[in-house]
């Protein structure tokens, strides 16, 4: 009787691998969307948002008034509204490598400032955030630079992380590891782009007139955190 039980036993598994093998061809595949037909998709999804929402856009069309401006990280990890919820016409938003606002300068020709200037004067928003974030490959690319740039590898890379080297000296010190020190230096360089943010005049003046507040903002993909403190400014 064991015997025979025991005999039994390979029928059994082999008729349960077929149907499990079975169940598993029948599924269907999932098919990766191509990149532009995904990009027309999503228009299309946002054609129906647009439709709905009449009214809003419809006010949009005539001008925008958003009460923050952000400054972010190109990198794709960290879209600024889709972390914080904001809709259209909410935020003026740049990003660029390593969320890096140069100091105030009148020879130097920088997007990033003629934006601040943008939203600061004409907009005239409220609050205006630098978010970094973990594990930024700008940050990252700043630590590791030798000093007599021997191990350069970009043409324009090296030359923009630079605004923060200032950043880079305050997260070198002390015993911590590479790791450690990149996640260090990405807050400092908030503090730094924030510190440059008041090196124009015209941003200088609003907040100090109470018209304007400056906000730093760290998200952590790792670990799904976000942080956020505020510059206290005295003249």
């Amino acid at each position: 009787e064991t015997i025979a039980r025991t005999n039994s036993t390979p029928k059994q598994t082999s008729q349960l691998t077929a149907a499990a093998a079975a169940t598993v061809t029948e599924q269907p595949t999932e098919v990766e969307t191509p990149p532009l037909e995904k990009i027309k998709k999503g228009f299309l999804k946002f054609k129906e948002y647009y439709k709905k929402e009449q009214v809003l856009f419809k006010k949009l069309a005539e001008s925008q008034h958003p009460k923050f401006m952000i400054i972010a990280c190109a990198d794709s990890r960290v879209d600024p509204c889709t972390i914080l919820g904001l809709g259209v016409g909410e935020a003026f938003v740049v990003r660029n490598v390593a969320n890096m606002v140069p100091s105030y300068s009148r020879d130097a020709c920088s997007s990033t400032a003629s934006a601040i200037e943008y939203a600061v004067l004409h907009l005239k928003v409220e609050h205006l955030m630098v978010i970094g974030h973990s594990r930024c490959g700008g940050i990252k690319a700043l630590m590791g630079m030798k000093e007599d740039g021997s191990n350069r590898f970009s043409e324009f890379i090296e030359d923009w992380v630079l605004v923060a080297k200032n950043a880079r000296k305050k997260a070198i010190l002390g015993s911590m590891s590479f790791e450690e020190q990149c996640a260090s230096c990405e807050k400092e360089a908030v503090n730094h782009s924030l510190w440059n943010c008041l090196s124009f005049p015209f941003v200088r003046e609003t907040v100090a007139a109470g018209k304007l507040s400056l906000h730093g903002g760290y998200y952590d993909f790792v670990n799904g955190s976000f942080e956020r403190w505020s510059v206290d400014f005295k003249e």
